[in-house]
């Protein structure tokens, strides 16, 4: 059977002696597995449909229960990103992460088009990477069915919170505390490290700038959700800790691709 779909590239792998495989982000149907033969080889056709960062229209057949590449059009390479080591590595990172989120025989179309949208502001530096990177990864946890209650503390019912006000996320119940309710929780001592329901106690700092930054990215439009921004670079620094502490502890595991877009962060 024969067929043509859109997809982005999120992996790419050698196999055999001259082939790839690849893995791709589809709307409709999720992630597939496809093998391009010959991809390797300098003579073939289709060796730029196998790159990362690749979205385009593939041409495949299905065979002994696999499928392979036999031709296809590239829609956009983004080949701006290879440029930046910075925001290779950054893209690099959403790429897994989508792979983490997303599934396969799955609709996948909110997930794809999120990251198509972050990978072109990260090739055309449309906002700052640390911005660029916490949106995606709050989105990743909206889209995982496990973002936080950020409408108000749960305590006391306060929403709308002072500039100055000290406020806590606290990651593992997916909740955020005002500096009085956490205050009376504690009895003013430190937290121990779990709850009476054994779970974990994870704080993390924020202001008020910061919270409204991840609420606005929690409820905008998809075409809208990096049209944002925070002038005060403590407020950006909460906002980015928040969303990366939030989405790993939820996820429960880490990724390679964060830790090196982290220390080539720290070099530059």
């Amino acid at each position: 059977m024969k067929k043509a779909l859109d997809g982005l590239v999120l992996r790419e792998i050698k196999t055999g002696d001259n082939d790839r495989r690849i893995l791709i982000l589809t709307a409709d149907e999720g992630k597939m597995w496809i093998t391009a033969k010959g991809a390797r080889s300098t003579k073939s056709k289709v060796a730029s449909l196998c790159r990362i960062f690749t979205y385009a229209n593939l041409e495949l057949y299905e065979k002994n229960g696999c499928r392979w590449l036999s031709g296809g059009s590239i829609n956009n390479s983004f080949s701006g990103i290879n440029g930046d080591i910075v925001g290779f590595s950054l893209a690099s990172y959403v790429l897994q992460l989508a792979d983490e989120i997303s599934g396969e025989e799955m609709g996948a179309e909110e997930v794809l088009r999120m990251t198509l949208n972050t990978l072109y502001a990260i090739e055309k530096k449309l906002k700052p990477y640390p911005q660029i990177k916490a949106t995606y990864e709050l989105f990743a946890a909206n889209i995982s069915g496990f973002m936080p209650n950020l409408e108000a503390c749960p305590d006391c019912s306060k929403s709308d919170f002072s500039p100055d006000g000290e406020l806590w996320l606290d990651v593992m119940n997916g909740t955020v505390l005002c500096r009085q309710c956490l205050e009376k929780r504690s009895g003013g001592l430190p937290l121990p490290d779990t709850d009476s329901f054994e779970t974990r106690n994870i704080l993390v700092p924020l202001d008020a700038s910061a919270l409204e930054a991840m609420r606005y990215v929690t409820s905008a439009p998809p075409q809208r959700i990096f049209a944002f921004g925070l002038t005060v670079e403590r407020s950006m620094s909460l906002f980015c800790r928040a969303a990366e502490t939030y989405l790993l502890n939820h996820l429960e595991r880490d990724f390679d691709t964060l830790h090196f877009y982290n220390s080539i962060k720290e070099e530059k």
